[in-house]
Formats: C-alpha cells, sequence, structure tokens
C-alpha cells in the first residue's frame, strides 16, 4: 500500500453510520468504514411491519448474516401480528371485544403489565387504551379514507371509554379484563418490545453478534460498530428531514423518537398528529419531537410517548425526572427550542 493511500484510509477512520430516526419512514445514509484491519460483513435486512418501514443491519461470525436478519424480521413480523389492535384475528382484538375476563399467554401479560407500570409511573400521560380516541380521529386508517376533526362532543363520548385503570390484571390467574368498552392500543410499547425481543434473540444465536435493528422512530443496538465503536445516531430535525439536532454515540441500549411528523393530516392548515393527549383527547400540543435514550426499547418507547405529551406542559418535569425511571431526554418544542436532561451528556460524547 502506498503511503498516500495509507494516509487517506488513516483519514477514513472516523467515518460512521448516520442514522436519522425518522418515524414511520427509515432515512439512512451509510458511509462505510474501511479500516486498516479487515472489518465484520454486516448484512442490511429491509422491510416492512410494525406499521413502519424496518431496517436490520447485522454481523454474525457464528450464524450467517443474511439468515440471523431474516430470523430476526420474521419475529418483528410475528409480534405485529399478534398485537395488531387492527386485525380481528389478533391477540389484542380478542381481548378488546371480550366483555369478560381474558385468559393471557405470558408474552400477553407480561406486555400489558409493563404497559400498566409505565402509565403509573407517568401518571397517565403514557395510556394504552386510546384505543376508541385512535378511531374516531381516524390514524388507524389513513391511507384509506378521508379524514375529519371530530367534534368536541364525540371527543368527549370518546374520552369516556379510555383511561388505563379500565384495565384488570389478575396476577394470581394471569388473566385481563377490561371496563367500560375502553380498547386496548399497543402502538406505544409494542413496537419497544419487539425490538427488544429481537437483540435476545440475536444474542441467544450469537452473544457477540452487532448491528442494529430500527423500526420507524425506535433503535436497539445489537452491539458496537465493527465490535468496539459506538454507532452514531443523528436526530432528525423535526421541521426538516436532512438536517439533525443533536447525534448520540450508542454501542448499547436503544433511543427511540416521538414527532409529529410522523402520522398526521393537515385540516385549514392545522396539523393533527397522532399523539393524542389522554386528558383532551386532542393531539398533544406544545412539543415537535421527544427522544429517550434508555437501557430498553420499550423503556425508551413509551417514554418517549409520555414526554411528548408531557413536554408541552411542564418540560422542566420531564427532562430532569424522567432520568430516574431510565430515560435520558431531549425536547424540541413547537418554537424549536432543545430541552435536554444533563445526564444525556453522556450519550452525546464520542466514547
Amino acid at each position: 500500500m502506498r503511503a498516500r493511500d495509507r494516509e487517506i484510509l488513516l483519514k477514513l477512520n472516523k467515518e460512521v453510520l448516520w442514522l436519522f430516526v425518522t418515524g414511520s419512514v427509515v432515512v439512512a445514509t451509510l458511509v462505510v468504514l474501511f479500516l486498516l484491519r479487515t472489518p465484520p460483513s454486516y448484512y442490511e435486512y429491509n422491510g416492512f411491519t410494525l406499521g413502519t418501514y424496518c431496517r436490520i443491519y447485522v454481523s454474525s461470525e457464528k450464524i450467517n448474516s443474511k439468515s440471523l436478519a431474516e430470523m430476526l424480521f420474521t419475529e418483528l413480523d410475528r409480534i405485529y401480528k399478534k398485537y395488531n389492535a387492527n386485525d380481528p384475528e389478533s391477540v389484542l382484538s380478542k381481548i378488546n371485544v371480550s366483555q369478560d375476563w381474558v385468559d393471557l399467554d405470558e408474552e400477553t401479560f407480561v406486555l400489558l403489565d409493563a404497559a400498566l407500570k409505565f402509565s403509573n409511573m407517568t401518571e397517565g400521560a403514557f395510556d394504552p387504551t386510546l384505543g376508541n380516541l385512535i378511531h374516531l380521529w381516524g390514524f388507524d386508517r389513513l391511507d384509506e379514507q378521508d379524514v375529519r376533526v371530530p367534534d368536541s362532543s364525540e371527543i368527549e363520548v370518546a374520552l369516556l371509554h379510555t383511561g388505563y385503570k379500565n384495565i384488570l390484571l389478575d396476577r394470581q390467574k394471569r388473566r385481563a379484563k377490561l371496563l367500560n368498552g375502553i380498547h386496548i392500543d399497543l402502538g406505544g410499547i409494542a413496537k419497544g418490545y419487539a425490538l427488544d425481543r429481537v437483540y435476545q434473540i440475536a444474542k441467544e444465536v450469537d452473544p457477540d453478534c452487532t448491528g442494529f435493528v430500527e423500526a420507524g422512530g425506535d433503535i436497539r443496538i445489537i452491539g458496537p460498530k465493527f465490535g468496539s465503536r459506538p454507532w452514531v445516531i443523528g436526530i432528525r430535525d423535526p421541521d426538516d428531514t436532512n438536517e439533525c439536532v443533536g447525534y448520540l454515540y450508542l454501542d448499547s441500549g436503544a433511543v427511540a423518537t416521538s414527532g409529529d411528523y410522523e402520522r398526521y393530516f393537515i385540516v385549514n392548515g392545522v396539523r393533527y398528529h397522532h399523539i393524542l393527549d389522554p386528558q383532551t383527547g386532542y393531539p398533544a400540543r406544545g412539543i415537535k419531537s421527544a427522544t429517550v435514550v434508555a437501557s430498553t426499547a420499550v423503556t425508551a418507547d413509551a417514554l418517549s410517548t409520555a414526554a411528548f405529551v408531557l413536554g408541552g406542559k411542564n418540560w422542566e418535569y420531564v427532562v430532569l425526572d424522567f432520568p430516574k425511571s431510565g430515560g435520558h431526554v431531549l425536547l424540541v418544542d413547537k418554537d424549536r427550542n432543545i430541552r435536554k436532561s444533563p445526564s444525556l451528556s453522556v450519550y452525546e460524547a464520542d466514547r
């Protein structure tokens, strides 16, 4: 190798994968890292499930990376089908239509139990019982029909059939019962759970495998880049898909972003997005995006939703208190001010 070529390669050894956290559409720019030593070979798999575009980027020396990626996508799709509230054959739909106690398999019980714990933790800012409101607004079928803003009277009626305290869990008999005609929608937590599951499967197959899996605005790190370096994640500017408002360096854990640009419609110049305030029944206001870094994707997913809802009301509480629950927050408010947890600085430096 010529000296000039070696110098060029040395200059490239800091290049990174900029992975933009986008919501319903995966936007990523890959800058390939050429090191002087031979790096592991990564396989990239793209597909649509969990209601969004998903990307799996993995490398394994114990199993064919392509086979591993396909295995992980199959698991993502299994969880989506099981908890898709719009599928009448899903486990979730069967719970929603029952007026009596429903026996739960272990996975469903654990997921509902986690959802209720996050609801209690955030005093209802995260609420898995907004199915009736979501349907009223049409966010469960944006591609199928013309949308409209519901009348205030319709929202008031729908609110009567929400509230996480209307979910009864019998821990001894592992069963659930829904009260007051509520409908569960696990869109704010199932995606994070799915990413944690594929992380678990990947590590069971090969403890040394590396990479990440992304589903919309959620990312779960499977292992450090090339086994030793953090992945660089750009937090999307909610007003410009080509820009970032910050960067995170993660070699483990997860990050999730909830934004008003993910699923929305516009009526008379007003944007109505899908992140509903459980207290008002209307889209939460004051925040454009909420990003949370946590040790697990299920925590990042649930807390990013709660941070979006609460951030416009009391951003100081969100950025200072959420880290106590394991979520480190970055908020972009309606005036484009950036508010973030002091603890987030750990993830903003290249370690």
